[in-house]
């Protein structure tokens, strides 16, 4: 699905990038001339910027940078902000609980703790502040300076109206019921919250969360104060804000949860999945998944490219996760639309990324050093990738239990560990018949020391949720291989060992469909699923791939 985006443009006399867009029509006879608050969060390209424009025909701004890839960012974070905004707005005014209102607020505690605890300035500032929260809470004075989100200077202010003493200052002043000083000073907090999830209240709801926004923002200016004497302990009203929830929300995080309990997902996959649901998240403002738009997911697309993510990252972790956690939710009768279909990162294969396979001289020096300079784990999980072209992750699930004969063949059978393993696919599961080599070697007498159990690691805990024990061994054997010189950045120290035997098996003349199947990789075509072999043609195959040794002794 191809989506027409507005595009970031400049005026002749500005070096700044313009934001420029036709308000829908719908839009104007409610709203022409009120102001929305759009805000770019701060990232790795650039800083925060808080505006508020007017809604006209068009609704237009200074992007405030002459860099390119940050007037897209925030260009798309702008679409994605006014399209919610609109939202709010078709939908009309909503009611909020007691707990809505305290969640709310404390949005605005964490803007604020967030933005200035690593700087908090004096505590004379915070002091200040405090003051001028105080008058327009009760109605002392009409006049205040609205909070925004920069630092509050008004040390000046707060003297010129209330002398020295700040408190004896506020208590000279009369105080009455106006709400006029509370919305003037806190009003433009509420707007840009509500704004953040597609809200419109009432009077009456509008007062109550200018009332706990107060008491949230003045709670913050307390633990900056704290802050700016150098006390940093944790603040106990911290804890005294829920997280925002409306209701009927189909959340994101309850999306995968279930996903995840009837898929059994690796750990790796649920880390990885946890970490793109966040990101996601955050860059939306609130965790409903019925309200995310495929605007919001461009915007989201374009930010973590902004941030360096690679496209392949992006595509098969990131908005892979959404698009299955959307098609789930389809399946389940929970959403019926999909909004990340059609949304990719722009890919280009640049030469000289693609990864290599080690050299034949490589591997010879590789299995040497495992053999002379190795744990027998070490020795025994490079020599059976070499012989097998299985991956590391695989023989390193391997137990005492899963090495046997067939037909008088010692063969390994490849699938998930008893304890909670996981393999890439349902097509990774298989049986390889062991190289003689290894077997001359001194393997089989290795798995009779260690029994039934796992051969590489010690038993793992079972829970899906958690890291496989078998990773660990994956990921030092990964560390060791690159302290021992094998350094090639293409060359993962690994991997690098399963593209050297697919090479290998060409030029042994191993039929394709053979090579796939000892692999343990998908079928190129439906007819491929149709095919076997028996273990005989398969250990004829192992076979042909001769171990390679070093041209000179290894020194150690």
């Amino acid at each position: 699905m191809a989506l027409r985006m507005t595009s970031p443009t400049k005026r002749p006399n500005s070096t700044s990038h313009q934001f420029i867009r036709r308000v829908p029509a719908d839009i104007l006879k409610v709203a022409r001339n009120e102001r929305v608050i759009l805000h770019f969060p701060k990232s790795k390209v650039g800083p925060p910027l808080f505006i508020q424009p007017k809604l006209g025909d068009v609704v237009s701004f200074s992007l405030d940078t002459s860099d390119k890839l940050l007037a897209k960012v925030r260009t798309s974070i702008a679409v994605t902000q006014l399209e919610r905004a609109y939202e709010a707005l078709r939908l009309g005014p909503k009611n909020l609980s007691q707990r809505q209102i305290i969640a709310l607020s404390g949005e605005i505690y964490r803007l604020y703790v967030d933005a200035f605890q690593e700087n908090p300035g004096t505590p004379k500032d915070w002091a200040s502040f405090k003051a001028l929260n105080r008058a327009a809470r009760e109605g002392r004075l009409d006049n205040l300076p609205s909070i925004g989100f920069s630092f509050p200077d008004e040390n000046d202010i707060a003297a010129s109206v209330f002398g020295e003493d700040l408190t004896e200052g506020v208590n000279a002043l009369q105080p009455s019921n106006n709400p006029a000083a509370i919305e003037r000073r806190f009003g433009g907090l509420v707007s840009w919250v509500l704004g953040l999830h597609a809200i419109i209240v009432d009077s009456e709801a509008r007062g109550r969360l200018l009332t706990a926004v107060d008491q949230a923002v003045t709670d913050a200016a307390f633990a900056l104060k704290r802050n700016a004497d150098g006390d940093y302990s944790p603040d106990p009203k911290a804890a005294r804000f829920p997280a925002f929830v409306q209701t009927g929300v189909v959340a994101l995080q309850s999306l995968f949860e279930k996903w995840a309990s009837e898929r059994s997902p690796a750990a790796s996959t649920q880390t990885t999945w946890r970490t793109a649901i966040k990101s996601l998240q955050t860059h939306v403002g609130h965790e409903d998944a019925r309200r995310i738009r495929d605007t919001d997911l461009v915007s989201w697309k374009d930010e973590l490219v902004a941030e360096g993510l690679a496209a392949k990252t992006i595509n098969g972790s990131y908005l892979a996760a959404v698009n299955v956690l959307y098609r789930f939710a389809i399946d389940n009768k929970l959403l019926s639309e999909n909004p990340a279909i059609g949304i990719r990162a722009a890919t280009m294969n640049k030469a000289g990324t693609r990864m290599l396979p080690y050299s034949t001289e490589e591997v010879g020096r590789l299995l040497s050093m495992a053999e002379q300079k190795g744990t027998p784990r070490r020795r025994w999980l490079v020599w059976l990738a070499a012989t097998s072209g299985a991956r590391i992750g695989e023989i390193a699930q391997l137990w005492g239990s899963s090495i046997g004969r067939e037909d008088g063949i010692d063969v390994m059978r490849i699938m998930p560990a008893p304890d909670g393993g996981s393999l890439k696919n349902e097509g990774s599961e298989r049986t390889v018949p062991i190289h003689s080599a290894v077997v001359a070697a001194g393997f089989l007498e290795f798995v009779k020391q260690r029994g039934d159990g796992p051969l590489f690691y010690r038993r793992s805990s079972g829970k899906p949720a958690k890291t496989h024990a078998s990773k660990g061994v994956t990921n030092h054997l990964a560390s060791w291989i690159r302290e021992q010189g094998f350094v090639d950045p293409r060359k993962a120290p690994n991997h690098a060992l399963r593209h050297w035997w697919k090479s290998q098996a060409v030029e042994a003349e191993v039929q394709d469909s053979v090579a796939d199947h000892i692999q343990g990789h998908a079928f190129k075509s439906v007819a491929g699923g149709y095919r076997h072999f028996g273990i005989e043609t398969v250990a004829k195959a192992v076979e042909k791939i001769r171990l390679p040794r070093p041209p000179q002794p290894v020194v150690t």
